[in-house]
């Protein structure tokens, strides 16, 4: 974008390990909403912007048959396109499969991921997402979820290939992608790769990079003044 590239420094997102992580299953969620046993929960929290690729999804579920995987997509947030999901839900009937929570407590969001099984971030590729790199799905991998996301230039720049994100050309085609996911077997080894991928980026290691650059930034001068002064 212009800068020098020998005085620029990139220092990724980091998350909470211990916080997305916690020693604790998703099974009062999944009671609470009357999610069954072997129901599939496609989950997605925060702002829902209209083009966040939602309603697009909630569009195929009507059209899939729910007996073929027990898909349901699990909402976490309002926002712009609130009021058409729930007019969606109710022109389709679909009650049972998409399910809308409102905002919740930033420190229930974990048991929410719990009871997922696949993590969302469909979104359509615009000014504002094109280079985004949303926290949220660092979120996801460190609870151990596989992640769909559009193929967005950040996000692939960010997370690459072969470590749990999964990645799709439209939000239209993330339904199809997931019953292919199910059938396969491979989304236990993908949410394996998830969890590695975001043990190597912890707010601590966050940290110590950004001291490390701090560190090499500041002049040997001051260091030296500082360091005469402990």
């Amino acid at each position: 974008m212009g800068s020098n590239p020998d005085r620029t420094y990139l220092v990724r997102a980091g998350v909470d390990l211990k916080r997305f992580n916690p020693p604790i299953d998703g099974s009062r969620v999944r009671k609470q909403y009357k999610i069954e046993e072997n129901d599939f929960v496609l989950f997605f929290m925060g702002w829902l912007y209209d083009f966040s690729g939602l309603k697009e999804i909630a569009l195929d579920l009507a059209k899939i048959k729910n007996e073929e995987c027990g898909l349901k997509l699990l909402i976490v947030g309002e926002g712009d396109l609130y009021a058409e999901l729930k007019k969606i839900q109710q022109k389709y009937c679909l009650q049972d499969k998409i399910i809308l929570t409102g905002w919740q407590p930033y420190q229930k969001i974990p048991e929410f991921l719990k009871a997922s099984d696949l993590c969302l971030f469909p979104a359509h590729d615009n000014e504002v997402t094109h280079n985004i790199v949303p926290i949220k799905i660092y979120e996801y991998m460190a609870a151990g979820k596989p992640v769909i996301a559009t193929r967005l230039p950040g996000v692939v720049k960010e997370f690459g290939h072969s470590n749990g994100v999964i990645y799709t050309d439209e939000p239209r085609e993330v339904v199809k992608r997931t019953v292919r996911l199910i059938k396969s077997g491979d989304l236990a080894e993908q949410g394996l790769r998830a969890k590695r991928f975001a043990k190597r980026y912890s707010w601590d290691t966050a940290t110590r990079d950004f001291e490390a650059i701090l560190e090499e930034a500041c002049p040997k001068s001051i260091r030296k003044s500082r360091v005469n002064e402990n």
